[in-house]
């Protein structure tokens, strides 16, 4: 609309006086000068411009010389009388009109060369007067504020008036755009965009911020918004020493506040006009929240709190603030010590939880965005939500009546309960939090064992392991596994609960993932369950008893033996491979079988025996470790990979385990914790179950999770729940016709000026091309390493690496990792810019990205 109008008003002077080839156009105070260059190309982009635009600019030798043979040479170059008649020159000079009859001589000008242009020609008027951008706008029916105190601050400036940057900016919007009421306000919002992220833009690299707020002329309306939002001025001398004093004011005034405004805060001079004191809370909080802007205000609030500790005034005080991490590292330790004296009586807790639950949820919500926060806060916000679900299993557990409602309502609650559990004392340890331990071993101890001693009762009443609606896992694989047809993997594991699998299909986004749960062999130890998994057929399966060992014996072959059962499936037609083959193959073997078996994955049951502590620890890792083995095996075109598992285990705190139970080891064949052998015929005080393999052995069994030998936390071969609901996980997908989305990375410089570098990552896009294979997200990490003499390469991040996903098709995504306080680094310094494919290793570019160090840090 803008331009439009301008070379409107401008042709109606000429329509005014046909006979006028040039029109004089005074801006003395340059009101006009942003539009120049986009009413230049405005009008050579028309077919016929009605007139041609020339500009006095002394500083590049475009005077009144350069001017009047621009007029000479176009009329000249005109072919015709009559073209030469139509052309019309429209001269803009940022000068005084008053020059053209007093030459200023102190300055040196004078437009005495002009003055034929006036008197032949005409000079720009806009309702008879010199021309304005004000009046101009007006006249172009643009919405202008009647305050004249609102007028003022549009129009005062000239050439950097507010007015003259919004006019310039929104120039070839639409007439509807002009109609909203101009306001300062209106405008400096417009040009600035929201003045909070122009803020935090500033946070996350000050220099160049503030060097492209000054180069798109917007310092004054910026810092004029912060005045006026914020109270805060700019008297510093830097950027960083600017952004650095507001964070300052942000964290000392959400401090104030969050602690009820008292008499005696001790920095109540640095404080902001009581008006505006919300809006830095406002601003605090959202930044805090920010996970692209958040490592920008840690850099900066380590800097502040090196000047200004208020622990000493805050120690006795109740309140809730957020900006200065020192404030949260003394609540935690209040929060700390109040939970552990109430960790050591169930009522002390549910008390604890519901006095400071809030206190929780507002340090979770303010720490997520954080890379330095501390794990503490969503502990103990997943310890009450854990307490709160294993009481409501306990309800559950009561109100069921059969054992299949109990291993249903088991399998519903594995991950929040079983996992969960898992979870919790390994950030229980992680962060030196015993308590947190001890609460968690006591709610699910009241869970596990309330379930399993009615699950017994019914097993017992039941006289055999027999649950509605689940298979048992010899049968039910030799149906969906071993006679299936169609090329297939499978993934033998031992000890993979039930809760482990849900875990790893968590893991496996992009593949259908199924797991069905199964009862497995009894007794639940590793000789019997392994021969479980294996396609038997129509074998017969014997049992030797060895000292106090099993061996299960098919066809004379002792199936203990791992490399027997192994022999067993390659009779059967398996392509058997040890798992470690699988993950250091980078590619897929030649000729591998329709029927793949890997095995060998034996560190959940092997570390568990040795001590439960290190399997919470390891447990995740293992996780991790299957998921990359079922997805390589995708890539390798098996479109179904099977993950089977001998026995579930308990996970129980040593100090919670019942009492033993009473058995003679002159009963028995086998007497071990959780189980003994016994013979058919005899008439024994123990609940005994059948034994598939052999009609003249029974299987006793202690009540629940009770034992008949002094046991550890790990355990298992008894009939509780958690041993016998196994899983069987089915993982689909067409893989290995699938191709990962390639990757460009993007960097701004590769020369850094400040301890933190910008990376910008996107789906490659690979225009015209012909699309074979449907393409997959990926995982990227993102690290920034540094090499010393002899040493191993060591990340200077603060925090762990940055994990991005990018999807296909998917927008491009930007990420500043910012380098550790701790870290110094001197001029010329490489470091090396690390991204790969968490799940593939792939490194993107190859090689990685080499970083100088631009400056002494």
């Amino acid at each position: 609309m803008i331009l439009d109008a301008l070379v409107n008003q401008l042709d109606q002077r000429f329509q005014h006086e046909k006979r006028a080839q040039a029109c004089l156009w005074f801006d003395e105070k340059q009101e006009f000068a942003r539009l120049l260059p986009l009413l230049q190309a405005h009008l050579e982009g028309r077919k016929h411009p009605p007139f041609t635009l020339l500009c006095y600019d002394a500083r590049a030798c475009q005077g009144q010389v350069w001017i009047k043979h621009q007029v000479y040479r176009l009329l000249a170059e005109a072919t015709t009388d009559e073209e030469r008649r139509r052309l019309r020159f429209v001269i803009y000079v940022p000068l005084s009109e008053d020059l053209l009859d007093e030459p200023d001589e102190d300055e040196g000008l004078r437009l005495d060369l002009l003055e034929e242009y006036r008197t032949g020609g005409l000079l720009w008027r806009i309702n008879g007067k010199r021309p304005t951008l004000w009046s101009f706008l007006r006249a172009a029916g643009a919405a202008l504020p009647d305050n004249p105190s609102d007028q003022r601050r549009l129009w005062d400036g000239g050439r950097d008036s507010l007015l003259a940057k919004y006019t310039a900016k929104f120039a070839d919007k639409p007439p509807v755009f002009w109609t909203t009421q101009l306001t300062p306000e209106l405008a400096q919002s417009r040009l600035i965009g929201d003045v909070d992220q122009a803020i935090l833009e500033i946070a996350l690299d000050p220099e160049a911020a503030w060097r492209d707020m000054k180069d798109r002329g917007l310092d004054r309306e910026f810092l004029e918004m912060v005045r006026d939002r914020y109270g805060l001025d700019a008297p510093f001398r830097t950027p960083e020493e600017w952004i650095e004093e507001a964070v300052t004011v942000f964290a000392l005034t959400e401090t104030f506040l969050g602690y009820g405004e008292p008499a005696d805060f001790p920095f109540a001079d640095r404080l902001p006009d009581l008006s505006l004191r919300p809006h830095h809370q406002q601003l605090l909080q959202r930044w805090l929240r920010d996970a692209e802007y958040r490592p920008a205000w840690d850099r900066l609030i380590g800097a502040v709190e090196a000047k200004i500790d208020l622990s000493g005034w805050a120690k006795d005080l109740p309140g809730l603030s957020f900006g200065f991490p020192h404030l949260s590292s003394l609540r935690r330790r209040r929060i700390h010590e109040a939970f552990e004296t109430a960790s050591a009586k169930e009522s002390f807790t549910a008390k604890f939880f519901a006095q400071h639950s809030e206190v929780i949820a507002k340090e979770v919500e303010f720490g997520k965005a954080s890379s330095q926060a501390t794990k503490t806060w969503s502990i103990l916000r997943d310890l009450r939500a854990f307490v709160e679900e294993c009481a409501k299993g306990v309800s559950l557990v009561q109100a069921a009546t059969k054992p299949a409602d109990l291993v249903r309502l088991y399998t519903d609650r594995a991950l929040s309960i079983e996992w969960r559990h898992i979870e919790l004392r390994n950030g229980a340890e992680e962060e030196a939090f015993p308590a947190v331990a001890r609460v968690a071993d006591r709610a699910y101890a009241a869970y596990a064992l309330a379930l399993n001693d009615k699950f017994f009762a019914g097993v017992a009443a039941a006289g055999c392991l027999d649950v509605a609606g689940l298979p048992g896992v010899s049968s039910h694989l030799g149906q969906e596994l071993w006679n299936a047809n169609g090329r297939r993997a499978v993934i033998i594991v031992d000890a993979l609960r039930y809760d482990c699998a849900l875990a790893l299909r968590e893991r496996l986004q992009g593949h259908k993932v199924e797991v069905r749960p199964v009862l497995a062999m009894l007794p639940t130890v590793t000789p019997i369950g392994m021969t479980a998994l294996l396609p038997l057929g129509d074998a017969q399966v014997s049992l030797e008893i060895k000292g106090n060992g099993l061996h299960p014996r098919i066809i004379g072959k002792d199936m203990s033996v791992r490399d027997n059962r192994l022999s067993l499936l390659k009779d059967f037609g398996a392509d058997c491979r040890d798992i470690a083959e699988v993950e250091e193959s980078s590619e897929a073997p030649s000729k591998l079988g329709d029927l793949l078996v890997v095995s060998g994955h034996e560190e959940v049951d092997n570390i568990g025996h040795g001590q439960a502590e290190n399997l919470i620890r390891h447990v995740h890792l293992e996780i991790e470790r299957l998921a990359r083995v079922v997805r390589k095996l995708h890539r390798w075109g098996y479109d179904k990979v099977h993950v089977v598992t001998d026995h579930g285990f308990i996970l129980l705190d040593e100090a919670r385990l019942p009492t033993e139970v009473p058995c003679d080891k002159d009963w028995c064949h086998v007497l071990k914790e959780r189980f003994a052998l016994v013979p058919a015929a005899a008439d024994l005080p123990l609940v005994r179950l059948p034994f598939a393999w052999d009609p003249e052995v029974r299987v006793a069994v202690p009540p629940g999770l009770a034992f008949f030998k002094a046991e550890k936390s790990f355990s298992h071969g008894g009939a509780a729940v958690e041993e016998v609901v196994i899983p069987h996980l089915v993982s689909s997908g067409k893989a290995a016709q699938e191709k990962r989305v390639g990757m460009e990375v993007v960097l701004p410089a590769f020369e850094l000026q400040r301890t933190a570098v910008k990376v910008t990552l996107r789906p490659a896009q690979k225009k015209g091309q012909l699309t074979l294979f449907m393409e997959s997200g990926r995982t990227l990490s993102l690290d920034v390493l540094r090499r010393e003499s002899g040493a191993e390469a060591k990340s200077v991040l603060a925090g762990k690496p940055k994990e991005v996903r990018i999807e296909p098709n998917g927008q491009e995504q930007s990420v500043t990792l910012f380098f550790h306080s701790a870290e110094r680094f001197t001029k010329g310094e490489l470091l090396l810019l690390d991204i790969r494919d968490t799940e593939t290793t792939e490194q993107f570019p190859p090689g990685g990205i080499k970083l100088t160090i631009g400056r002494d840090m």
